[in-house]
């Protein structure tokens, strides 16, 4: 819809708007000599005929007004005038039409809605209601005389009580006499009051019968509670464990002992044979011949190692049910947690709990000096006290450290096991030989391994060796090694860090491999399934991890390989748990690099991603799948990677450096699904053209890639490079390190690197059915850089690729099965024709269906629609109209409500001041 304007131009269009005004006016005959205000009193006297009269005035005057006024009228333009056809709507005044439709809402819809919730009909007959000329007062004043009249008619003269009932006080229409004075004066107990009195039973319980005794009061000799009961249960059994173990070991070296003297005294066992009878010697000789002395003693030597390995090899254990992950979770943290404590307590001097533990039950397991006697009261699990030699101690010996893995062991499985300690003394004594065989087996690695103990205050995950190297096995080495003065030990519990400056607080004093494990200790101390509130710290330590990462990279030097790798892997893990996190950082981190790489292509010359930025897109490949069609993560990144190798700069050998990384990366997230990338090929044939010697190509470079202004200055002046022995592959560390200029061992190492990447994707895009297209360009350059002069390494590459190239493109020149485009070689087939079909009257307003049925189905539907679209469009009208004049009721009686109170607030000013002056008087008075 649009409006139409009249020309309301100063000059050449009828002046403002007040002329042209003026003008209609008297064109019309309203004003000026024709008008009735105009003519003369002898004119008006006379009667002659006016010429306009008064109901003719007021149409011109409306007509003239709607005319004048072009805002009163709305005309819809058509795109095309077409003569004859005429359209409706196309004009219309909606000023006149919302003021007919409000006026036709306030008779039918105003009314409905007033009369709601009313029921049956009343009529109002009370005198003066329908009378328009009598103000409300005048109406009120009338009532109550009539009804005067009335009620003086009705009652008896001689009543002297009427009128005092009739002129009665009332409140509310209830009479102020019949009410009691004493009702509801408050002079009675309330059921708050009276509940008040009562007393509840706590204080009955203390102050009737079994109060003023102290609670909690100790008692000496108490009874002992079942988990101190059972605490010394297992004590004991472990005691007499222990002692069934150590005389089992004493039997075991007793038989052994004898067993390997038993050769000795062998011959002495042996009986020589007796000189048969001359009559028994052919027997005896036959018997001899069959079975001889050496075969017999062969026989019993084999038989006696088999009995020493069936006796020495060990049965299989039966295992522990698989633990759960949140079991494991809670055992881990549990470990760190204990470690923590034992380094606090060693940090301010004191015995570790397990120093405690294993100190205790060395004394417990000490032999007693005599035989058990037969009065013994089955006390000797109670460790005898011993003079220290010179009160120093003996020290921590071999039987020591046994005796300490070996009750760590049996605590375990105790804590496993429960209360099951009635077994059979067979199956305990087994299991006593299996374990002291298992003890010495790990006494003999601690011993072999001690040369290569670590420093203390490196975290091997085994705090039972960390106490006992703290003993005395690797004081030794601590005291010889250099140990950094800086560095500080590890705790294991920490405050799970929210951002990445409290991680850095953390790990401030320690060095770049100690976040590894500061890392892992955070996750098992807030893994998932050990408190509700973990998840959302993980979630936001995942965002402070993948932030130290890049932190790494970009600070540490050198570059920590393997630091990187660690931390990776725990960004992996954590990516696992919570993808859709991790999937909104990441896009949050691309869009920020996108965001830089944007205005450093404004501001600077040199705008690739940065060594943090590779590092994240590195991460990303190794998180998520590149291999999908469509990734919210991974397509971004590759979007990323390949505007950045195809629209940064290349000005120095670390753009360069950057670029290769990049098409590593491409190459990386290709691997499965194969894409053809453009990028990475154009940007590897402006590595080849931008190393190589100026006059290499020259004005004409083959290939259809943009080669920008400016990489001349990066073209080897040296190509053979003889003072160079062997040529350094290329690092990664090399990207972020400015070159000197003119340092053509690097970029040796460039072009290197470019060659070993044209293989790679010569591999990739093998199968490519556009190969000979895409790689054509690239042999055109490789074969011109193949008739400089080389390093011998780089000439050998050089020719690698050449022929690799070469024999691939005459491959698929021979083998392609696709034609290319020519033109037809047919006669053109012409297209056919069919003659219009003509309709009489033809309207374009009209559907011409040749289903009828169809055709008035179509028809009911277009009129359906347009009747919903009517009637919707009323009831948004009547709902607005409905709020409209609920808001009018609203304020109406907010007024009336103002008001209302504005007058009692008077009246109750008034009653106040006239008793403020009352005071006052009397105060003058006195």
């Amino acid at each position: 819809m649009v409006t139409t304007n009249q020309q309301q131009g100063p000059k050449g269009s009828g002046g403002s708007a007040l002329k042209r005004l003026k003008k209609t006016l008297q064109a019309a005959g309203v004003v000026g000599q024709t008008s009735k205000a105009s003519r003369s009193k002898k004119d008006r006297k006379r009667g002659a005929p006016t010429e306009v009269g008064r109901n003719d005035s007021d149409k011109k005057l409306s007509l003239i007004r709607g005319e004048f006024n072009p805002f009163e009228h709305k005309i819809q333009k058509t795109k095309f005038e077409i003569l004859g056809r005429k359209m409706k709507g196309t004009s219309g005044k909606p000023n006149l039409s919302k003021q007919v439709g409000e006026e036709n809402r306030k008779k039918t819809l105003l009314v409905e809605m007033r009369s709601k919730n009313r029921r049956g009909g009343i009529i109002d007959k009370r005198f003066g209601e329908n009378n328009p000329s009598l103000t409300p007062e005048e109406r009120m004043l009338e009532r109550f005389t009539r009804e005067k009249q009335k009620s003086s008619r009705s009652t008896s003269m001689f009543n002297l009580d009427d009128d005092e009932e009739d002129l009665s006080l009332t409140h509310y229409g209830q009479s102020l006499s019949n009410m009691d004075d004493f009702d509801d004066a408050g002079l009675g107990l309330s059921d708050d009051e009276e509940d008040k009195k009562q007393m509840d039973g706590k204080i009955v319980s203390r102050l009737h019968f079994g109060g003023f005794e102290d609670e909690g009061g100790e008692d000496g000799d108490r009874h002992k509670s079942k988990h101190e009961v059972m605490k010394e249960i297992i004590a004991k059994s472990k005691m007499h464990k222990l002692e069934r173990q150590n005389a089992k070991q004493e039997d075991d070296e007793l038989r052994e002992n004898l067993d390997e003297e038993l050769d000795d005294i062998r011959s002495l066992l042996e009986t020589k044979p007796r000189r048969p009878l001359p009559s028994q010697n052919a027997v005896f000789k036959r018997n001899e011949d069959e079975n001889p002395r050496n075969e017999v003693l062969e026989d019993y030597s084999e038989y006696d190692k088999a009995i020493r390995d069936l006796a020495t090899d060990q049965r299989a254990q039966a295992t522990d049910r698989t633990k759960t992950e949140e079991e494991i979770a809670i055992e881990e943290k549990e470990n760190l947690e204990k470690a923590e404590r034992a380094r606090k307590r060693r940090m301010e001097g004191l015995d570790s709990e397990d120093e405690e533990d294993s100190s205790s039950k060395k004394k417990s397991h000490k032999k007693r000096k005599g035989a058990p006697q037969a009065d013994d009261l089955d006390d000797d699990f109670l460790a005898e006290l011993e003079d220290d030699v010179a009160q120093l101690g003996k020290g921590l010996t071999l039987e020591d450290i046994r005796n300490s893995l070996v009750d760590d062991d049996e605590e375990d499985d105790e804590d496993e096991e429960g209360e099951d300690e009635e077994d059979d003394d067979e199956e305990d004594d087994e299991e006593d030989d299996e374990e002291g065989e298992t003890d010495n087996s790990d006494i003999e690695d601690i011993e072999e391994d001690d040369e290569e103990a670590p420093v203390f205050g490196e975290d091997n995950g085994d705090d039972d060796m960390n106490e006992i190297g703290k003993a005395g096995v690797v004081q030794k080495k601590k005291v010889e090694a250099p140990v950094k003065a800086e560095k500080r030990e590890i705790p294991f519990t920490f405050e799970c860090p929210t951002t990445h400056e409290e991680f850095l607080t953390i790990l401030e004093g320690l060095d770049a491999e100690d976040s590894v494990v500061v890392t892992k200790r955070i996750r098992v101390l807030y893994h998932i399934k050990l408190a509700h509130g973990n998840k959302e710290k993980l979630t936001k330590f995942l965002g402070v991890l993948i932030d130290h990462l890049a932190y790494v990279a970009s600070t540490v030097s050198p570059l920590p390989t393997s630091v990187l790798q660690d931390l990776g892997t725990h960004v992996f893990e954590l990516s696992q748990q919570l993808p859709e996190v991790a999937a909104e950082i990441f896009t949050a981190k691309l869009k920020k690099m996108h965001g830089d790489m944007a205005k450093k292509m404004k501001h600077t010359s040199s705008s690739w991603p940065d060594v943090e930025d590779l590092t994240l897109l590195r991460s990303i490949g190794q998180i998520f799948s590149t291999s999908d069609l469509t990734h919210p993560v991974a397509t971004p990144a590759l979007l990323f990677m390949c505007q950045a190798l195809g629209q940064c700069r290349i000005s120095s050998e670390i753009d360069l450096g950057r670029g290769l990384f990049l098409t590593l990366l491409t190459y990386e997230y290709q691997t499965v699904s194969k894409r053809f990338i453009p990028e990475s090929l154009n940007f590897l044939n402006r590595a080849l053209v931008a190393l190589a010697p100026q006059e290499t190509f020259g004005d004409h470079i083959p290939g259809y890639f943009p080669m920008p202004e400016g990489t001349s200055e990066l073209s080897i002046k040296d190509t053979e490079a003889k003072d160079v022995p062997a040529i350094a592959p290329l690092k990664f560390e090399q990207v972020n390190v400015e070159a000197e200029e003119g340092n053509d061992a690097l970029r040796l190492s460039l072009v290197q690197g470019t060659l070993r990447m044209f293989e790679r994707y010569l591999k990739l895009y093998a199968s490519t059915p556009a190969f000979l297209e895409v790689f054509e360009d690239s042999l055109k350059i490789v074969s011109k850089l193949s008739t400089l002069s080389w390093h011998q390494e780089l000439e050998t590459l050089i020719s690698t690729v050449q022929g690799r190239l070469e024999r691939q493109i005459k491959f698929c020149k021979e083998k392609r099965s696709k034609t290319p485009l020519r033109m037809q070689t047919h006669r053109p087939i012409p297209i056919a024709q069919h003659l219009p079909k003509f309709e009489k009257a033809y309207s374009m307003d009209r559907h011409y269906d040749p289903d009828h049925e169809r055709a008035q189905s179509h028809k009911l539907e277009s009129q359906l629609k347009k009747e919903k679209k009517g009637a919707l469009r009323e009831l948004r009208k009547d709902n607005q109209f409905i709020a409209r004049e609920k808001a009018k009721e609203r304020k109406q009686k907010d007024e009336e409500y103002n008001k209302m109170v504005k007058g009692v607030m008077t009246i109750l000013e008034g009653e106040q001041s006239e008793m403020k002056r009352l005071e006052r008087e009397k105060d003058k008075k006195h």
